[in-house]
């Protein structure tokens, strides 16, 4: 499978993503170090753990590195999940209550671009 087709099967955007980092190379250097990077795995033992801080902040990261690399089914929840989990002035996450339900969307995108990354050429 093409970098092109994974996109297109992960409702990601490729034309996004290439216009930012130029070349095909390049890009598929990106999405492998992004499903090597521990940051998903980092949001899910934090949120299973109650440590909302460094989950808050493993979600914020999720979001941008998969806005930056075109994910847009995986940043979209993720940053609505960072801003559920966002401190207050006490440092108290935002909404908890719906971190789990957003956790949920996000966890089924990335295990979709999983599957999908695991059929790249």
């Amino acid at each position: 499978m093409s970098l092109e087709v994974f996109y297109a099967s992960v409702d990601g955007d490729y034309d996004g993503v290439k216009s930012r980092l130029l070349t095909e190379e390049r890009i598929s250097k990106f999405v492998n170090l992004f499903f090597s990077d521990p940051t998903y795995q980092n949001l899910v033992a934090n949120l299973d753990s109650g440590n909302m801080k460094e989950a808050f902040r493993a979600a914020h990261t999720l979001k941008g590195v998969t806005r930056d690399l075109g994910l847009t089914r995986i940043a979209d929840p993720a940053s609505e999940l960072a801003d559920a989990l966002r401190p207050d002035e006490n440092g108290n996450p935002a909404h908890p209550e719906k971190a789990n339900e957003i956790m949920t969307e996000v966890s089924a995108a990335y295990k979709k671009a999983v599957e999908a990354r695991s059929l790249l050429d």
